[in-house]
């Protein structure tokens, strides 16, 4: 899952990184918010977090290869009519789980990149509240901390909002306008990745989505965040340990977000919707809505 890694963490450091370029010379206010927990885990604790987080992932993804399964033998007309469908799967991940299972990707490339970083931010992570998520990091040029805030949601229509709502430095509110110019260079970024990936993208008639494929569909959610627009609920999830660049789509269902955690419920997709889940994924990212 090298190309995730690399997504997740340019996309959540250096949002904030250009957040810190852009107040840069200014007034900061730099007490700490309150939702701001220092780390306090021990390493042991910090492994047996990042463990459970592992355990967990293996449990969704072998949901996944046992809905791809049934599809397949579906399609080969060998399937079983008494074997029950496979239904909705709910996974909850706390705070802990999350950045120790971030920090356990450690490699020679993710730390040459967060070498390059470091001059902005430290101590990156993600935190929980209610109803919303945080990618926070400490500014040693600013000498305080750096946040960005999502509110996550899905809407009446089945569409997933994950809306970046607030951006700070310490306590202080940074209006989104003083970083617009900045992120449109890194929608930029985005855009030409996307564009890149889209040729390549397929999803065959057993639900086995592509390397591009999972690429394009994360793409599409992280530029939709940086949109503040709707985009489809769905997540396309590895089922294959021996290869993680192929994955199944599954349609998130609810997502709930509380203090410390994070509750996700995802369901099969359809077969029905192959043809157009495909026909999505290869569109150009239109900021003025899906």
């Amino acid at each position: 899952m090298t190309w995730f890694k690399r997504l997740f963490y340019l996309f959540a450091f250096v949002l904030l990184i250009l957040l810190a370029t852009s107040v840069f010379g200014t007034y900061l206010y730099r007490g700490t918010p309150s939702w701001y927990r220092p780390r306090i885990a021990t390493t042991e604790q910090t492994k047996d977090a990042a463990n459970r987080a592992d355990q967990k992932l293996l449990d969704l993804f072998s949901w996944a290869a046992s809905a791809q399964a049934q599809q397949a033998r579906s399609l080969q007309g060998i399937a079983n009519a008494n074997d029950p469908r496979i239904g909705p799967k709910t996974v909850t991940f706390n705070e802990d789980e999350i950045n120790s299972f971030i920090s356990s990707w450690q490699t020679p490339d993710t730390s040459k990149l967060q070498q390059r970083i470091a001059r902005y931010f430290t101590d990156g992570r993600i935190i929980f509240e209610d109803d919303a998520i945080i990618l926070a990091g400490q500014s040693p040029e600013l000498h305080t901390l750096a946040s960005a805030k999502f509110d996550p949601q899905i809407d009446a229509d089945g569409k997933l909002h994950l809306d970046l709502a607030a951006l700070r430095a310490g306590r202080l509110p940074v209006p989104l306008s003083a970083v617009s110019s900045h992120l449109r260079r890194l929608q930029s970024l985005l855009r030409q990745q996307l564009i890149l990936q889209q040729p390549t993208v397929d999803i065959d008639p057993a639900l086995t989505a592509n390397r591009s494929a999972l690429a394009a569909g994360w793409l599409h959610l992280l530029l939709s965040a940086m949109n503040n627009q709707p985009c489809d609920p769905v997540l396309l999830i590895p089922f294959d340990m021996s290869n993680l660049r192929r994955g199944m789509p599954a349609k998130l269902t609810a997502i709930k977000v509380v203090e410390g955690k994070i509750t996700l419920t995802v369901e099969p997709t359809p077969a029905g919707d192959r043809k157009a889940l495909i026909d999505r994924l290869k569109q150009p990212y239109d900021a003025a809505g899906e």
